[in-house]
């Protein structure tokens, strides 16, 4: 199973399939639009992957982060809701606004998405209220977290020692890369 893709995106259909090379090989991946406005072709993209297996296909479905994977695949357990289904309520919102109106029982905001009824988005209430709060809290912390990863990475190829940073990076307030990375370099000077 494919989990994780990283690589040079070389073909973006707006229809929500892109094409990511990896070591000379492209995979065709569906994503969101949300996921697919995050993409820009030429660029470097890495995506969560939920490998999709059928009898007469092998579909792989593409996600900016690993909160987003867990959203569609919490759809996706929902009877009566399908990998393009939970997608295309992904395309419709955000993943904390879907959570939002799972958890608010917001049905008409759900139904909203093309190919989901009142029944539809009664049933996804039912099913998910009350087990997405992983998910939520995920959903809005995820850029921080990300940047966080990435100014350690930095810091490390500059030799900085893991201890180091630990303790410097628990006093680093959430922001962007280049602040967090400013920030810390302040701290460990």
């Amino acid at each position: 199973m494919i989990g994780w893709l990283s690589g040079t995106v070389r073909d973006i259909d707006p229809a929500g399939i892109v094409i990511i090379e990896t070591a000379g090989i492209g995979y065709e991946v569906s994503v969101s639009l949300q996921t697919l406005c995050k993409l820009k072709q030429g660029d470097r993209g890495e995506l969560s992957i939920h490998t999709y297996v059928r009898e007469d296909q092998i579909t792989l479905f593409g996600f900016a982060n690993s909160s987003e994977r867990s959203m569609f695949r919490k759809l996706t357990s929902v009877s009566g809701i399908g990998a393009r289904m939970a997608l295309n309520l992904m395309s419709g919102m955000p993943a904390d606004e879907l959570v939002h109106a799972i958890e608010s029982a917001d049905d008409l905001a759900l139904a909203r998405t093309p190919g989901i009824g009142k029944k539809s988005a009664q049933r996804l209430i039912l099913e998910l209220q009350g087990k997405l709060d992983a998910i939520a809290g995920s959903t809005s912390s995820t850029g921080a977290t990300n940047h966080l990863s990435e100014v350690r990475s930095a810091l490390t190829n500059l030799g900085y020692k893991p201890a180091q940073l630990d303790a410097t990076l628990k006093k680093i307030a959430p922001a962007d890369f280049e602040t967090m990375f400013r920030a810390a370099l302040k701290a460990l000077a």
